[in-house]
């Protein structure tokens, strides 16, 4: 059975290839090799498409590829533009008694031959507009294949294009062959002179670029902006030049840069040269409609020449030739409009502006009417097949000597114009210049003299205000020391009131008593004349401890009134041993008590923790305290503002709290009132800052209570609150007082 099937596999198998090998084109037979340029008739070459581009030579010379070539259908229907990657096969024979060189135009974007050696192997030859100048294989001048064709030899060729439709975008595909010595005597041998041009280009290029700097030079000293954007326009025919007239091998390295490049250089020279007309003509001056009409040509130009560049890729032909043909008529109204305004401003300039415009007119009328004939014969001709007229043929070969002249015309005269206007402005900053010296001078004299009458009146104002000074100094100091006892005088009172309420209770003591022993002795009289004895001795005894409670409340009331006169009298600034608790005692309850003689209603709760064994300090006792009254005066005050408004939900408490903490003595003083807003915290301390109505406070009492701790006891004061719910003042004094 192995037999049978083998022969009927091969049989296919060869039918198979003889039906793909019937799907090649015929052969082209070469009978001549003089032409320059010979194309190939359809029926002779095949092409297939390759949308994703990632067809191989293996894949597309394939059984299996073959039947997919079909032959050229661009000149009945569109090329879809869609595709930029077209794979192409034809056949080649020589059939003349020599080999012949054969030259295939790369006209596109990139393109790779394909030549068929032994053993299935393929000669790969490289080229293309956008190819790097030392990866390009053939003649490289001429963008073209070149091999060798043997007499009677014939050869399969397959051609990879990738076609980029901004830069070239024909309407129907051809396939063209030349022959080498042809091709290499046009584009070589007969142009020599291309390398005089590459010579003249680069000097031209040169001197625009020297003449580029040397304006931006002047713009930097000056500032003016005639001068930035001829700079920039000259910098910009400079780059055209060199991208266009000359064979730089570093750009050929790096062609589609170079497209980039010639592209933003127009759009550079026709943005620069309008702007450079205006600040030239002073249009915003002249005529500022005209002038914001240029700005906005200036601008708009910009869209059209990117369209061309870039934008054009897919569309079809029709509708390019359309957009190209208007995006151009577009362009080259542009250069009229310079020309225009140029023409418009002649009369109505003097000296060398007036010269200078004649100057520019040379360069804008070779653009606006020239190069817009060139440019205008060359598109009716590629589009619409429009034949060449002598005149542009004629400028077509002196067009690169005419742009040079013109253009070198314009850098000289200009720049020439330019130099004489710098020179005028220079010599004009130099009068300014002397101007403002000898005005300087003239004014620093008048100074120098003002300054004198305005010394002899300042030295004048100065003793009048300096005695008005020491007198209102004289008058601040007075004020101080009336305030300070007012304060003093304010903290005495709080302790007066206080003390008479305290006092109070001996007082009654002593009087319940005495009353009493004036009941005792009567009674003991009417014992002693019954004759009583053990009577009266008892009434005696009751006397006597009368007496001794009488005496015992007459003490505490006379050191009631003793701590109000040391709190009255002046402080000696003597430091003294002191019990911190008895004297914060003595003073709580002086302080609570003078609140409530002003208020009876008004009750609160103290919560005291004095610490037993608490080290005697040495410190002034008077201004100790004066501070602690203060501090309790004012929680007292906090707790019954809070009251009056919160009502009998609100348990007003003050707590005090002293003990020792390394080498300090710690006395703290809380009430649960309203506390201090965080704004004003910074302030509490300072001279005459009060939050109490007015009348109630000087605003001096936290302010000498800092004072005497700090600053005469080397001690601390600080305060802890949250607004709405509590303040703490915490004093340190320490206990190495001397």
């Amino acid at each position: 059975m192995k037999k049978i099937y083998l022969p009927i596999i091969i049989f296919f198998a060869l039918a198979n290839i003889s039906k793909a090998q019937d799907n090649l084109p015929p052969v082209y037979e070469i009978t001549a090799d003089t032409a320059l340029h010979l194309v190939i008739p359809d029926k002779y070459w095949q092409s297939l498409e390759d949308p994703s581009g990632s067809l191989t030579i293996g894949q597309v010379s394939s059984a299996q590829y073959s039947s997919k070539f079909h032959y050229n259908t661009t000149r009945t229907k569109e090329i879809n533009y869609d595709i930029n990657t077209y794979w192409t096969r034809y056949r080649l024979k020589n059939t003349l008694n020599h080999p012949v060189k054969v030259a295939i135009p790369a006209n596109v974007t990139y393109a790779w031959l394909y030549i068929p050696k032994t053993n299935s192997q393929w000669l790969v030859q490289t080229n293309g507009d956008f190819v790097p100048w030392s990866k390009l294989d053939g003649l490289k001048r001429a963008q073209s294949f070149l091999f060798i064709l043997n007499t009677g030899q014939e050869l399969d060729l397959y051609e990879k294009d990738v076609i980029d439709f901004n830069a070239r975008k024909p309407k129907v595909f051809e396939l063209s062959i030349g022959f080498g010595d042809a091709v290499i005597k046009s584009s070589y041998v007969d142009k020599l002179s291309d390398y005089k041009n590459d010579e003249i280009y680069s000097v031209a290029v040169g001197f625009l670029l020297l003449a580029a700097v040397i304006n931006l030079l002047f713009y930097r000293i000056v500032r003016e902006k005639v001068y930035l954007f001829f700079s920039l326009y000259v910098l910009a025919h400079g780059v055209f030049f060199f991208v266009r007239g000359t064979h730089c091998s570093i750009l050929s390295e790096y062609p589609r840069f170079v497209y980039y490049l010639d592209a933003l250089s127009v759009i550079v020279l026709f943005y620069t040269m309008m702007h450079f007309i205006r600040y030239f003509l002073l249009t915003k001056v002249h005529t500022p409609k005209w002038d914001k009409f240029l700005i906005i040509l200036s601008i708009a130009i910009i869209a059209p020449l990117l369209w061309q560049s870039f934008g054009t890729g897919l569309l079809n032909y029709k509708n390019y030739t359309i957009n190209v043909l208007i995006s151009n008529l577009f362009i080259y109204a542009y250069d009229p409009v310079a020309l225009a305004t140029l023409i418009y401003f002649i009369p109505r300039q003097k000296g060398a502006e007036r010269i200078g415009i004649f100057a520019v007119l040379p360069p804008f009328a070779w653009l606006a009417i020239g190069y817009g004939f060139n440019r205008i014969s060359v598109l009716l001709h590629f589009f619409y097949d429009v034949p060449y007229s002598s005149f542009y043929l004629w400028l077509r070969g002196q067009g690169g000597i005419i742009d040079l002249v013109c253009f070198l015309w314009l850098v000289v005269g200009f720049s020439l114009i330019l130099f004489q206007r710098f020179r005028k402005m220079q010599q004009s900053l130099i009068q300014a210049e002397l101007d403002k010296e000898r005005l300087a001078k003239e004014q620093e004299m008048e100074r120098s003299q003002l300054i004198e009458k305005q010394n002899a009146e300042l030295e004048i104002k100065v003793t009048n205000r300096t005695a008005e000074l020491k007198q209102s100094l004289d008058d601040l100091k007075t004020t101080q020391h009336q305030l300070i006892q007012s304060e003093k005088m304010a903290s005495l009172g709080e302790l007066t009131a206080g003390i008479a309420h305290e006092i109070q209770n001996p007082l009654n003591f002593v009087n319940n008593f005495s009353e009493v022993n004036i009941e005792l002795i009567t009674e003991m009289q009417t014992e002693l004349e019954s004759g009583t004895k053990e009577e009266v001795i008892d009434i005696l005894e009751d006397i006597k401890q009368n007496l001794e409670k009488i005496s015992h409340h007459g003490k505490r009331a006379d050191g009631i009134v003793k701590g109000m006169l040391q709190h009255s009298r002046a402080s000696s600034n003597t430091k003294e041993p002191t019990d911190i608790n008895v004297l914060a005692d003595e003073y709580l309850r002086l302080a609570y008590h003078g609140l409530r003689a002003k208020d009876k209603s008004f009750n609160a709760e103290m919560i005291v923790e004095l610490e037993e064994k608490l080290p005697i300090v040495n410190v002034v006792p008077q201004d100790i305290g004066r501070v602690l009254l203060n501090l309790f005066t004012n929680a007292f005050y906090a707790i019954h503002q809070k009251q009056k408004k919160a009502g009998a939900a609100y348990k007003p408490t003050v707590e005090v709290r002293t003990c020792a903490e390394k080498g300090s003595i710690v006395i703290k003083v809380k009430d649960n009132g309203d506390g201090i807003a965080e704004n004003i915290k910074d302030k509490i301390m300072q001279p005459f800052f009060t939050t109490k109505p007015t009348g109630e406070g000087t605003g001096l009492g936290l302010s000498m209570s800092y004072d005497i701790i700090v600053r005469e006891h080397g001690g601390s004061i600080t305060v802890d609150t949250k607004e709405g719910e509590f303040s703490e003042f915490t004093v340190s004094l320490p206990l190495n007082q001397k």
